[in-house]
């Protein structure tokens, strides 16, 4: 009988609070999860991280797992694009990002870091960048080795994810894109350069809110004025024991009231916990004091109200256009990333049910010049589409090197 070739990629998912454990048995896939409370990555979730690794191994002849790979967090990694005066010599043009890297980062000795040039001209180059503490890398190698399972990579979310996508559609590799992996009840968006992942950018919604049987409104899935109101309730506790709120009145639209004690509690916007400091906050608040932000939706001008949708495609419709205005938005708003490549067209993963809607958006949307396509739809189930990270980690030779540690 031949023995079972096993590929293993083990994730962990701070966003969903599990570690994952997915693997190619010959050509099955098999998933094993994780969960553990949510905290910073010390000493204590490491410990919590090397028992699971232990289980898993336990579980899986690890004499038999021929590849491992572990996916990061992007919050975990950092990514930047760092501009030097363009030099002629290789050893001073290394000089001189070592110097500018050195003068950002505080921790610049505690960091393991990989780059690229990503542009040049006569003028300046600009290099992107990733890093990852040392310590992070030194910990999860050192639980999988304990338990005789060696990492061949090293990688974070937005660089296996792409990696995923090629596996699917190989005409991804090299291109200068914006992808879009909508999951569950998340969504994250990566620019890519070149094939390399050089940002992302996470929304607190995914395909539960295009499921919806009505239109919603962005500002009822989360309160995008949340941070700004904690920056002046720290300022205000500082003053006086009155705090400056944000009251959206659905009539008038205005906001920005003051409130005392004597004015009923509410609760804090729920599904802000975790996104957002709320503990930090609570402390610089008063004992008889309670931040609340009211969840009532924002009211448009008659002229900009759009006609009230009836079929389910209509609805659908109305509802991925939130993603098409977060897709232009940080097309628009991110002129470093787009400086060394400016994105050809967005590319969406998501059910195909779903991809209709595309061809809407192209249509009203032309104007903008960037088209929307989606990722075939091969011989790929669920278990691979849905897990596009765990899944680009099964094959880290699609992985650009650039998003390796």
């Amino acid at each position: 009988m031949a023995e079972l070739n096993y590929s293993t990629t083990i994730s962990i998912d701070l966003e969903n609070s599990v570690f994952n454990f997915y693997s190619m048995v010959d050509d099955s896939i098999e998933h094993f999860v994780k969960g553990f409370p949510n905290g910073p990555l010390n000493d204590e979730f490491f410990e919590k991280f090397k028992l699971s690794v232990k289980t898993y191994a336990e579980k899986k002849p690890s004499e038999k797992i021929q590849k491992i790979t572990v996916v990061l967090p992007d919050s975990a990694v950092l990514t930047d694009l760092v501009k030097i005066p363009t030099m002629k010599d290789r050893s001073q043009t290394k000089k001189m990002l070592d110097i500018a890297l050195n003068g950002l980062y505080r921790n610049y000795e505690d960091l393991h870091i990989t780059n690229y040039l990503a542009y040049s001209n006569k003028q300046y180059s600009t290099f992107a960048v990733s890093a990852v503490q040392k310590k992070i890398a030194a910990a999860i190698y050192s639980a999988c080795s304990e338990n005789k399972m060696l990492v061949e990579t090293l990688t974070n979310t937005s660089s296996a994810t792409i990696g995923g996508a090629v596996l699917i559609n190989p005409k991804l590799k090299n291109k200068t894109y914006l992808f879009l992996d909508i999951k569950e009840v998340t969504s994250r968006f990566i620019f890519v350069v070149n094939g390399k992942a050089v940002g992302s950018y996470t929304l607190p919604f995914g395909l539960e809110f295009l499921n919806k049987s009505k239109v919603v409104q962005e500002d009822m899935l989360f309160d995008h004025s949340f941070a700004e109101l904690a920056v002046l309730n720290a300022r205000e506790r500082a003053k006086a024991k009155k705090l400056t709120v944000m009251s959206v009145d659905s009539e008038t639209g205005e906001s920005d009231e003051d409130f005392d004690a004597e004015k009923p509690n509410t609760e804090i916007f729920p599904g802000l916990e975790g996104t957002f400091p709320t503990e930090a906050v609570a402390a610089e608040i008063p004992s008889d004091l309670k931040l609340f932000t009211r969840k009532a939706p924002r009211k448009l001008p008659k002229f900009m109200q759009r006609e009230i949708p009836e079929t389910e495609e209509d609805i659908l419709y109305e509802n991925f256009r939130i993603f098409v205005k977060w897709a232009l938005t940080l097309i628009q708003e991110n002129e470093k990333l787009t400086e060394i490549g400016k994105p050809e067209f967005v590319c969406v993963n998501m059910p195909r049910n779903m991809v209709t809607v595309l061809d809407r958006v192209n249509e009203e949307e032309s104007e903008n010049g960037i088209e929307f396509t989606y990722l075939p739809f091969n011989v790929t189930g669920r278990p691979i589409r849905y897990n596009l990270e765990l899944y680009g980690g099964l094959s880290p030779k699609q992985i650009n090197s650039a998003g390796k540690f």
